[in-house]
């Protein structure tokens, strides 16, 4: 049974809610105040938290920033629930690493979609532990060797996920995509040959059980959708989406290294959409990212 611990100093919204989380299942248990639900975090070993954040003394984001900055307890998935609900709130509520934000009074047709997606995920996550101390150690082995292709490789899964999200990719798929996403450049760590590197790439994963499904994402990730990519000369209809994902990103990062102009590098992607290379859902989505950042960007500099 899937532990959930509920943190409210009201004790009738901690009844209420624990009932309806009971009805679907679920254990719970309940923290009045931010060092008890500390205590909590470590002595139940919960799932998933809800966690208010009008609490008495130390409040919902301290509690929430202290338990993402425990490596034991930062894989718990959070959900904070308030009645504030200005863009500083949410924007401060994914600043202290929670995974959602909800507000009161709460959908509970909402709530409990929240809490299955969010439990599923950490649960994948769980299995898949060892292959992601696999990837840390590539990763680790490419930050040593070439930084620049390091942060090349963060900064593709981090517009691949922003992305992704955007299109409603999930579960397995988007899990796949983020971690296709770290090693797409793998075998530049051996050779840094335009060309050669992807099948170098494909020697390095294949005695892995991920290699099956990463191979795309390693050996394909330069084609475009008009058949004008390497090495395959892949059309649209021939690649997922994920794949077109990482193929727009990867181009767009690499422009925006080269150009340091986020702007301008975007504009060449917007061009070469509009000329059939990138497919323009992908393309759109990655524009509403980048004006989603410079809102934030002009938002935190007042």
């Amino acid at each position: 049974m899937d532990r959930i611990l509920v943190v409210d100093d009201h004790v009738q919204n901690c009844e209420i809610i624990g009932d309806v989380l009971t009805a679907w299942g679920y254990d719970v248990y309940n923290a009045f105040h931010g060092m008890e639900a500390l205590k909590a975090v470590t002595t139940y070993r919960p799932d998933l938290i809800l966690l208010d954040v009008m609490l008495p003394g130390m409040n919902g984001f301290e509690v929430c920033k202290k338990i993402k900055n425990n490596p034991q307890t930062a894989d718990i998935p959070i959900i904070m629930l308030t009645v504030l609900n200005e863009v500083e709130d949410r924007i401060r509520c994914f600043d202290v690493g929670a995974e959602e934000f909800l507000s009161k009074p709460v959908n509970y047709n909402e709530l409990k979609n929240r809490i299955i997606t969010l439990i599923n995920n950490k649960r994948q996550l769980a299995k898949m532990e060892s292959q992601k101390q696999i990837i840390q150690g590539f990763l680790e082995t490419m930050r040593l060797k070439d930084e620049e292709l390091f942060k090349h490789t963060c900064l593709v899964k981090d517009y691949c996920e922003k992305v992704a999200n955007l299109l409603s990719i999930t579960d397995e798929r988007l899990e796949h995509l983020l971690i296709g996403a770290y090693l797409h450049d793998i075998g530049k760590i051996i050779i840094d040959s335009e060309f050669e590197h992807v099948e170098i790439g494909v020697k390095m994963v294949s005695p892995l059980n991920l290699a099956k499904w990463i191979t795309p994402f390693i050996y394909n990730h330069h084609e475009k959708i008009n058949g004008q990519g390497y090495p395959d000369k892949l059309r649209g209809y021939q690649m997922s989406v994920e794949l077109q994902i990482l193929s727009t990103v990867n181009h767009f990062i690499k422009i925006w290294q080269e150009t340091e102009d986020r702007e301008k590098a975007f504009k060449v992607i917007e061009k070469e959409t509009k000329q059939g290379l990138w497919d323009s859902t992908v393309c759109n989505a990655l524009k509403q990212v980048i004006a989603d950042e410079e809102f934030l960007e002009q938002f935190k500099m007042g």
